[in-house]
């Protein structure tokens, strides 16, 4: 058996979360009624189907198939909420933590911490590097969806108002 890299169980739980996050964009997008957000929703799903497949790829190619993990509470939690026609688009970016409020992340760089251990090997390396490209670009593009539908409603809003 391979000696088991310090990194392997960081890469099973990233295969594991990559592959949740793609049930819960695939859920949203199939419930929601905005096509722009849809567009979206649809290539972040993709994005977290590559990079579960990715991630489970690398591990065993380093000869550690990915150990999968049940879902949790939380996860069943948005798994139900992100189906539902019955929750709004908004309701379900602030499940995310993206609401016109939400405060700037000042915390330590979680994303970063995955390349903390000096063991990784140029190939894993690289396979982070590009994972943490990908999800921060996949962030400013729910970002802005969540901009966007915003302001495709505010008019809505407005013509509301004035009656």
């Amino acid at each position: 058996m391979a000696k088991h890299p310090s990194f392997v169980p960081s890469l099973n739980f990233v295969a594991n979360a990559e592959r949740r996050g793609q049930e819960l964009f695939e859920k949203w997008a199939s419930a929601t009624d905005d096509d722009q957000l849809r567009s979206v929703l649809s290539t972040v799903a993709v994005r977290e189907a590559e990079h579960s497949w990715a991630f489970e790829k690398r591990l065993d190619e380093l000869g550690f198939p990915v150990q999968k993990t049940q879902a949790d509470a939380r996860f069943t939690k948005l798994r139900r909420l992100m189906g539902s026609a019955k929750s709004t688009d908004e309701e379900k970016f602030a499940a995310f933590g993206i609401t016109a409020t939400a405060p700037k992340n000042d915390g330590p760089d979680q994303l970063l911490e995955l390349l903390a251990d000096r063991s990784i090997d140029p190939q894993t390396g690289e396979l982070i590097g590009r994972f943490i490209c990908e999800e921060r670009d996949s962030g400013r593009l729910l970002r802005n969806a969540y901009r966007a539908m915003n302001r495709r409603a505010a008019p809505k809003k407005g013509k509301a108002k004035k009656k």
